[in-house]
């Protein structure tokens, strides 16, 4: 029988590792979260866990070992605070250094054309040149939640707001630049990086988001019933050496990256194998990953 646990979920942890400060979720936030913890509550938490949040008693889970979505300051501080142990978890600067953009970017782009920007005259060079494939440039700050922190420019010429909303970013750690192309189909491959260099990988799922990037639903792939060429493998190896990266840098723990099909200029179906690297547990865990949790 698994050990009781108390969790928390702080699905805005992304915007709590990009904060320059004290981080406090405002009232948008809090309510962009609230469905989605109710509902990877019911995934991710065993029959017996607690869900706590800095709402929850103090005291209310004494004794329980601590968990949470993404190990931040603020959700440590509510496990604390509700009586729980936390596990072992990364040092803070490796969370926060490996869920940038600027990590992930630093393996390799993945849409020809992508880069991770930390110069303002860099990314207006770039942003007012012609995308390879794709209708315009995509900025994403170094770190986002639910399409958050992102926005689409086109034209040779920037726009006052764009610049303004790069230039934002660019005071944030940096941006990633990358071809704003139509996704045809998006998967997602979910492991675990153990304290001992292992990098163990779930199953291959179907994510499905809106139009903004904000998770709508996961469900798992049957390949007897679907073939999916090479998407698995070239995703599998894509996952494993994600998975090495991330403990040469310090970290271990849950992990997952993002994928997604487009087609390029001739209409021929592409794979980006790797548009996130998400270094935590996320939405999708433990369908891709089951029994992982």
């Amino acid at each position: 029988m698994a050990a009781r646990r108390a969790w928390v979920l702080n699905l805005d942890a992304d915007l709590e590792l990009g904060a320059s400060g004290p981080y406090t979720p405002t009232k948008s936030v809090r309510l962009a979260m609230k469905a989605h913890v109710a509902s990877l509550a019911g995934s991710l938490l065993g029959p017996d866990d607690v869900l706590v949040d800095e709402s929850s008693p103090a005291g209310c889970a004494r004794g329980l070992a601590g968990r949470a979505f993404c190990p931040t300051p603020c959700a440590l501080a509510i496990l604390r605070r509700a009586g729980a142990d936390p596990e072992p978890t990364p040092p803070l600067d490796v969370v926060r250094r490996v869920n940038s953009r600027a990590f992930a970017s630093a393996l390799g782009p993945t849409l020809p054309g992508g880069a991770f920007v930390t110069d303002l005259e860099r990314a207006k060079a770039a942003l007012e040149g012609e995308p390879p494939v794709g209708e315009g440039w995509r900025v994403k700050y170094a770190f986002g939640m639910a399409g958050r922190n992102q926005r689409v420019v086109s034209g040779a010429t920037l726009a006052e707001n764009d610049l303004a909303f790069v230039s934002r970013g660019l005071a944030r750690g940096g941006v990633q630049i990358e071809p704003n192309v139509a996704i045809d189909e998006e998967y997602a491959l979910h492991g675990l990086v153990t304290v001992d260099a292992r990098v163990d990988l779930g199953r291959l799922v179907r994510q499905r988001c809106d139009v903004r990037g904000a998770w709508l639903s996961t469900e798992w792939i049957d390949p007897a019933r679907e073939p999916l060429g090479d998407v698995p493998a070239r995703m599998s190896e894509e996952a494993r050496r994600v998975g090495r990266a991330l403990f040469e840098a310090g970290y271990f723990g849950p992990f997952g990256i993002d994928a997604f099909t487009y087609r390029d200029r001739r209409g021929d179906r592409q794979l980006q194998a790797r548009s996130e690297i998400n270094a935590r547990y996320s939405m999708g865990f433990a369908i891709g990953f089951p029994g992982g949790t």
